[in-house]
């Protein structure tokens, strides 16, 4: 099964410049009970699988971490992260696409959470049959 996502728009610099649109794929994540979903940005610059926001973060308090890892952060250096794992679905209106158990990592550092949900090269590597970010046209398609 295939979606087609549209790019987000970004806005415009200070000095109104129009900043690049950013593909997206739009993400379920189920952990015990709780279930968190939205547009999450294709980031092939992230290693891991699923990098959280605030909202995702919450659905694994009082869990305990599967491991720990370490990764490169731009800005920060090297930086620690728990590993926690949700199941994982694509969707698009009322269908959803299964990608399985997917790795979320959840920084230790609070500076380093973000607003937005990434969807790193573990899963677009290891989940998705096939990827298209169509950057002329504005759209992500995806395979599973």
């Amino acid at each position: 099964m295939r979606f087609k996502y549209p790019y987000m728009e970004n806005g415009y610099t200070t000095y109104g410049e129009k900043i690049p649109d950013i593909p997206v794929a739009y993400l379920l994540l189920k952990a015990g009970r709780f279930k968190a979903r939205g547009p999450a940005v294709i980031d092939t610059g992230f290693d891991g699988g699923i990098y959280p926001n605030m909202e995702i973060i919450r659905m694994f308090e009082g869990i305990e971490p599967k491991a720990k890892v370490n990764f490169e952060n731009p800005l920060f250096g090297l930086s620690e992260f728990e590993v926690y794992t949700a199941e994982a679905f694509l969707y698009t209106g009322m269908q959803q696409l299964f990608l399985g158990e997917v790795r979320v990592y959840i920084p230790t550092e609070p500076e380093l959470i973000t607003g937005e949900v990434l969807i790193g090269r573990e899963i677009v590597n290891g989940k998705i049959k096939s990827l298209t970010m169509n950057s002329q046209e504005g759209y992500t398609a995806t395979e599973v």
